[in-house]
């Protein structure tokens, strides 16, 4: 798991001129690029880190370079797990039909949100037939009840749909339109939190949203049986 920022990414680039390629392709499988991490040197470690299986690409890659694509990045990857901002998801998607081989193995996507969103929607998912996991970082946003309908309509595979909000007590949050979509507290520190999911903590949020889904459940069949 290599998780990078300002102050190392400088150091990880200095590694990879001194050990052989093939050793980052076969051992890196847990990848974090922060915001911290520049477009330039994003794009020289996925090219070398060809083996990722989780990745968060929070890089703002299209401000720097708004006319390249992230396709050549990302698509080769053999993702299951992949955390990336709403933009640069739906540019993965345009043009000529891309062949994301991750399109059958990814389970897990976590989209992040830069723009103050109302009715987010997320295309596309329809493709990712393996995708049982789906997390919306909406922070301030409210998302309205239609919008919700349509993600998890758009994907029968869905298991969670997690809502992460700043609001007090967001757990105690219900939706009875569907016991899948649940709300989740924004993390103080999304690096730590994002480390914690790449190790598959029982304490991590997916674990924590599993966990609400079946107590939402259980309580709809109660509810229903009465």
């Amino acid at each position: 798991m290599v998780t990078l920022g300002a102050d190392d990414t400088k150091l990880f680039l200095r590694t990879m001129d001194s050990i052989p390629t093939d050793f980052f392709s076969v051992h890196v499988k847990k990848l974090c690029l922060s915001v911290s991490v520049s477009a330039k040197n994003a794009k020289r470690i996925l090219s070398t880190c060809t083996g990722v299986t989780d990745l968060a690409f929070w890089v703002d890659y299209l401000g720097t370079y708004p006319r390249h694509s992230i396709v050549p990045l990302l698509s080769p990857l053999p993702l299951r797990r992949l955390s990336i901002e709403l933009k640069h998801f739906l540019s993965l998607f345009t043009g000529a039909e891309p062949d994301h081989g991750w399109c059958e193995t990814l389970t897990h996507l976590d989209i992040i949100f830069w723009t103050h969103e109302l009715s987010p929607a997320i295309p596309h998912l329809e493709k990712l037939s393996s995708l049982t996991h789906l997390a919306l970082r909406l922070r301030h946003s409210q998302a309205q009840e239609a919008s919700l309908l349509a993600i998890v309509s758009a994907r029968q595979s869905l298991k969670v749909l997690a809502i992460y909000d700043e609001s007090d007590n967001p757990e105690d949050i219900t939706w009875p339109a569907d016991p899948r979509v649940v709300y989740l507290p924004y993390p103080p520190n999304v690096i730590q939190e994002w480390e914690t999911q790449a190790m598959q903590s029982s304490d991590c949020s997916w674990s924590r949203a599993e966990d609400l889904v079946r107590k939402r459940t259980a309580e709809s069949i109660t509810f229903f049986l009465r």
